[in-house]
């Protein structure tokens, strides 16, 4: 995976990767070079904490920058990210602390990624003799830097290493995480890809979760591996307010989205002509259920 991201930074470094999108925020244009030069400090800031190639680093942020560079720059260090969910208003501090806990005897993790102000909670979670050596904090990164890809062990991988661990969705009880060589990854993709016919010009826009299994492969890793743009919508903007997800498509002139099977009847239910005045979905041309 890291040499694919490397080759679409050298090949089209201008090109935009990731436009994220914040409720109230300008929209976010991420090109390849930001996203390597962003998982590039991330990478270094796990080198200099002592995180080893082929060790699991747990991330627990929220949709936005940290979340996409920290991600990369597991994969560009060599280490296995493994995105979990961030506590939200939903959630009972209590069970998310106990899951965690569970999670991490578990997982096994060198380090967790977070904010700051959750630290505590984070702390609070760990038993004695558990296997985290470092909580780093998004405000503890290593200064920002040319990419140095000579220092980058992501791109001595084999394709049967364990790339990442996408977790199942968890309805029916603790997560479970699955351990996902590169070649999986890029067997799957490589099928759904020429599946849907995927072309240079396809523009995908999702608002799906970053731990959700079809939000991490296909509505994350497809795009930007495959070296098309990724219009990335926070899902709780979504939930609030479902025609961001029609608004953005024709902003960017979407071709591609994936939405699970409850949120057609939400969008039937919620959205209000009012909410697709001026807009036009003319370029869609695949959403799957």
């Amino acid at each position: 995976l890291a040499h694919l991201v490397h080759q679409n930074y050298k090949k089209n470094p201008e090109k935009i990767s990731i436009v994220l999108q914040h409720a109230g925020q300008d929209d976010v244009p991420i090109s390849y070079h930001d996203l390597v030069a962003g998982s590039a400090r991330y990478a270094r800031t796990y080198a200099s904490a002592g995180i080893q190639p082929g060790e699991v680093v747990v991330l627990i942020l929220q949709h936005g920058a940290d979340l996409i560079y920290s991600f990369w720059g597991a994969i560009l260090h060599g280490a296995i990210p493994a995105i979990m969910p961030f506590l939200t208003e939903k959630l009972s501090p209590e069970r998310y602390r106990a899951d965690l806990s569970a999670l991490i005897s578990v997982t096994q993790p060198a380090a967790i990624v977070t904010y700051p102000e959750f630290e505590s909670d984070i702390l609070s979670a760990l038993t004695p003799g558990n296997s985290v050596r470092t909580i780093l904090l998004t405000s503890q990164l290593e200064p920002v830097a040319e990419p140095d890809f000579n220092q980058m062990y992501g791109l001595q991988c084999a394709p049967t290493d364990i790339v990442l661990l996408q977790h199942s969705s968890g309805t029916t009880g603790l997560q479970k995480g699955v351990a996902l060589s590169h070649q999986a990854v890029l067997n799957q993709l490589d099928a759904y890809t020429r599946a849907i016919n995927l072309s240079s010009d396809d523009v995908l826009v999702s608002w799906l979760p970053l731990y959700h299994d079809m939000g991490l492969i296909a509505g994350f890793l497809m795009p930007i591996l495959s070296g098309i743009t990724l219009v990335l919508i926070s899902p709780f903007d979504w939930v609030r307010a479902p025609y961001k997800l029609f608004q953005a498509v024709s902003r960017y002139k979407g071709t591609l989205s994936w939405l699970p099977n409850f949120s057609y009847n939400f969008c039937a239910q919620k959205v209000r002509d009012r909410d697709l005045e001026g807009v036009d979905l003319s370029s869609w041309r695949i959403i799957t259920n």
